[in-house]
């Protein structure tokens, strides 16, 4: 019951790897892969068939729209329940962008152009409105964006209309976001299976023979430390790896999540200059505590 699958594949350059981690008793096809994708088929236990893809948009905007084609093309191999997410590297509006340059209309008229096509509507987010920051220590050079989001066709909103969009920090310029499903269960709500595109894990990590025992290991123990949200798990399985691959031993980890809490708390505030000059002297004291971490 503990056991999970995942699939990784590189992407373009610097941008990180795509993942994707599942329960070992869901019935998951994955149907194609590429660096800017993970399309995959979902098999309910009583027979309903959906389908999710993940998706790392085209970061130059020049070959933004081998993004949006990709999707056209993904959606005439099948018509089924769908939902995508990931980092599209677009922004549908300009509301979604705070500072720089202003994105140009066309990019933006692209994208929910495609979205519309593809009769894919968005599924709004909790929790950080901009995935992506440039981290600059100027606030007059400070941008921030929603580059990540989850879309879906109607017939899978119609399934799943507790539906939950959990936005991650973007520190370092990293970009998550966590799609999950909620489901009463005995009066109550519960979440339940996760799709997610992780920037954070490293495809390298595949090519280790005792990757596969590390994950199973990291996931076994969530379970046993009482973790049901299955958010809960996939931190516990990166927050291992993580230790894992950089050997890390020591008792800075509680500064370390207290330093990130604060940071968290900085981010959600109005930008100005001493947002900014805060939020740089956090991250500046994260990485120290950090680097510590691993030195020890």
């Amino acid at each position: 019951m503990g056991m999970m699958m995942m699939v990784a594949v590189d992407s373009d350059g610097a941008s990180g790897s795509l993942a994707l981690f599942w329960k070992k008793n869901l019935d998951l096809t994955v149907q194609s892969m590429s660096m800017n994708h993970i399309d995959a088929v979902v098999k309910e236990a009583d027979g309903f068939i959906w389908r999710y893809t993940g998706v790392y948009g085209e970061p130059r905007q020049g070959d933004r729209k081998n993004t949006w084609e990709l999707l056209r093309s993904l959606k005439t191999q099948m018509a089924l329940p769908w939902v995508v997410s990931g980092n599209f590297n677009e922004i549908l509006f300009s509301c979604e962008k705070v500072g720089g340059s202003q994105r140009s209309e066309s990019l933006m008229h692209n994208f929910r152009d495609a979205l519309e096509e593809c009769d894919l509507h968005d599924l709004g987010f909790v929790g950080d409105a901009f995935t992506w920051r440039n981290n600059h220590h100027d606030v007059h050079m400070y941008i921030k964006e929603r580059l990540d989001r989850a879309v879906a066709n109607g017939l899978w909103r119609s399934r799943f209309p507790l539906v939950r969009v959990i936005n991650g920090d973007p520190r370092d310029n990293q970009t998550t976001s966590l799609l999950s499903l909620k489901q009463e269960v005995g009066g109550r709500e519960e979440w339940v299976r996760p799709m997610e595109i992780l920037k954070k894990f490293e495809a390298r990590w595949l090519e280790e023979e005792d990757c596969g025992m590390k994950v199973e290991e990291a996931w076994t123990a969530a379970l046993e430390d009482g973790c049901e949200r299955l958010v809960e798990i996939e931190r516990k399985v990166l927050t291992d790896l993580w230790a894992w691959d950089k050997m890390v031993l020591g008792d800075l980890e509680k500064w370390i999540r207290r330093a990130k809490a604060d940071l968290e708390r900085c981010r959600w505030r109005n930008v100005s200059q001493e947002q900014v000059n805060r939020e740089h002297i956090l991250r500046f004291k994260l990485e120290r505590l950090e680097e510590q971490h691993h030195i020890y």
